[in-house]
């Protein structure tokens, strides 16, 4: 082996036949000895014209014009050379710029992949390569980098207050000059943002918030109304409506984020929803209702005092819209289940579940799959027994004042008789009978059905009124009992809100977004007639929702075991850290951040809103409101 680095040099022949030079941005250039002579042939140069006359501040390099350059139906090949003093500034996922020279139309990318090539012929994969790097620090400086953009859109008028996006639809020109976008109006029309709306975060790139003009960029999700001075519907689709789902491992800051996000939308803004009755259109503020199974959200109802004594948050905060402090219209309703304690919360309110939600409903009874038969002659008792509240059910009155789980299993001793009217016009054999028995007298019916006297159906216009947060607190019920709790208020909120027949007008009049914490505990595939039950009236809503004024926010660390149908009609998704089982579980998640979500630190998220680029946002790393774990 040679003794130094000049004798391996003299001894490689591809070095021998080279010398190497540098251009002005300090790339090498290769040149055989021979071509340094003059030659006549040589083909004289020619310039190419930038579309800049001198460098911007976020320039950062160049459009590659030594390897093609394509845009099509299918897909696409843009590089950029990054400069050397500026390689450290540039990161997956930022957002480019590059003109096209001939009127004021730019390109708009994010940058897909990184990568670093070898400029000389004595790349790494040779001996002498490994010689000389056993002598000498080899540094980057051996090597270019390429970014390679992905385009999303061409930006018209850039540099005007009317910056439009077209389809990509031209190709850059070679040597173009490539910058950093760092225009405010460029970001949101490429990236489909709104200027305004719920606050969700701030854009970022690699858990960075990005800046502009000095001010972090503010992430909103759609949120049009009524035009306060002038009454008008405003253009657009509310996220709300269009339904969410906010998704996050433990420790990754959901139900933090999720607490700010719905902070958002306790406003005096107004939604257009048409009365039940009269068909006339009213214009009302939303109804938050949360179902809260980790006792957690009563808390928006107090302040976050860390922010109250920080005036330099609170200006901020102004300054972009963002809406923090407690939450003066909140009210906490506590579900009455025989058995538990109510958890501890400020001022709460009890709520029953009457027996009476079952009609028109059986399916609430059957938390198992029975057969056929014995459905069937369930089905038919409830829809008897309910009949006898009726003018003209054909049964004799009950002589009680509302229907009731104890009146109902009374009902059905009476018929005990295999004669009986019931048994006898229903074909219920003994067999079927005693099974029809066996099924709807249980323990978690006692326990949840008509406890307590502030029935739900008699409370509904202070559940629902409208302006006003209503956590509905879960956590001291289990097993059972909660499930069947939680899809008794569901399927009561769902089914007035989207079906036609004698529905509750407080809930059908009121524009409603419901946010269910443990999503994962309800709309997962089902194993029950009751959990079916629930599935079907939920994707009806999930498709509906939009004609009702209805939003679901499922909030959940098991986005995977909700129900796929439910899944696919969700409009606004926002990830958080998931584990990467998980990720590869959930087709939702944009592609290009599946990798990187298991990696997200707390408060760190994707989110893909409707006719939105999909884009990382950044969490507040405080609660707008109090928020105590």
């Amino acid at each position: 082996m040679s003794d130094n680095i000049d004798d391996i040099l003299e001894n490689d022949p591809i070095a021998d036949d080279h010398t190497e030079t540098r251009d002005s941005s300090g790339t090498s250039i290769n040149r055989d000895k021979e071509a340094d002579q003059p030659d006549d042939t040589e083909v004289p140069e020619r310039s190419v014209p930038s579309g800049v006359t001198e460098p911007s501040d976020d320039e950062f390099g160049h459009v590659v014009a030594s390897e093609e350059i394509h845009v099509s139906r299918r897909d696409y090949q843009v590089n950029t050379f990054v400069r050397t003093e500026d390689r450290d500034d540039i990161r997956l996922g930022d957002y480019v710029q590059i003109p096209y020279p001939d009127d004021d139309s730019e390109l708009f990318a994010v940058t897909d992949t990184l990568r670093y090539e070898p400029y000389t012929d004595l790349d790494d994969k040779s001996d002498a390569h490994n010689q000389i790097s056993a002598y000498a620090d080899l540094d980057e400086s051996e090597y270019v980098q390429i970014a390679e953009l992905e385009p999303l859109a061409i930006l018209h008028d850039v540099g005007t207050d009317d910056v439009e996006s077209g389809i990509v639809n031209r190709i850059p020109k070679p040597n173009s000059p490539a910058r950093l976008a760092r225009s405010e109006d460029c970001l949101r029309t490429g990236l489909n943002i709104p200027g305004d709306g719920i606050f969700a975060g701030w854009l970022s790139v690699g858990g960075d918030a990005m800046t502009v003009d000095g001010e972090k960029f503010p992430y909103y999700l759609s949120n049009p109304g009524i035009d306060r001075e002038t009454g008008e519907i405003e253009d657009g689709e509310p996220a709300v409506f269009r339904h969410a789902l906010v998704a996050g491992s433990t420790g990754k800051g959901k139900t933090h984020f999720t607490k700010n996000v719905l902070r958002q939308f306790v406003s005096e803004k107004r939604y257009p929803i048409r009365h039940h009755d009269t068909g006339e259109e009213q214009q009302r503020r939303l109804n938050l209702v949360i179902i809260d199974p980790e006792n957690e959200y009563w808390e928006m109802g107090k302040d976050n005092s860390a922010i109250a004594n920080d005036e330099v948050i609170e200006r901020t905060l102004r300054r972009h819209g963002v809406k923090h402090g407690g939450v003066d219209n909140l009210e906490v309703f506590v579900p009455q289940v025989a058995g538990t304690n109510a958890p501890s919360t400020t001022e709460s309110r009890e709520l029953s579940i009457p027996f009476e939600v079952v009609r028109g409903r059986p399916d609430l009874l059957m938390p198992y799959q029975p057969t056929e038969i014995t459905r069937g002659a369930i089905i038919d008792c409830i829809d008897a027994y309910f009949s006898s509240f009726d003018e003209q059910g054909g049964y004799r009155d009950r002589g009680v004042s509302r229907p009731t789980y104890e009146d109902f299993l009374a009902f059905l001793t009476e018929h005990d008789d295999e004669n009986s009217r019931l048994r006898a016009e229903n074909d219920i054999g003994g067999g079927t009978w005693g099974a029809v028995q066996r099924r709807v007298d249980r323990g978690t019916f006692h326990d949840v059905f008509d406890e307590g006297t502030d029935f739900l159906p008699d409370i509904s216009d202070e559940v629902f009124r409208e302006g006003q947060v209503t956590v509905i607190p879960t956590s001291h019920i289990n097993g059972s009992k909660d499930s069947l709790t939680v899809l008794s208020l569901l399927s009561y909120i769902i089914e007035n809100k989207i079906d036609d027949y004698q529905v509750d007008p407080a809930v059908r009049n009121t524009p409603l977004l419901v946010a269910v914490d443990e999503a994962h505990n309800y709309f997962s595939s089902a194993d029950s007639l009751r959990e079916e039950y629930i599935l079907r009236r939920a994707r009806a809503a999930v498709k509906q929702g939009r004609k009702y004024k209805l939003g679901l926010c499922l909030i959940t660390q098991n986005p995977d075991d909700v129900d796929d149908d439910v899944i696919k009609q969700i409009n606004t998704n926002i990830f958080l850290g998931l584990k990467s089982e998980v990720v590869d579980d959930v087709s939702s998640i944009p592609s290009e951040f599946a990798k990187d979500l298991p990696n997200f630190g707390k408060g760190q998220a994707v989110v893909k809103a409707p006719d939105v680029e999909a884009v990382e946002v950044t969490g507040l790393p405080y609660c707008l409101t109090k928020h105590g774990n």
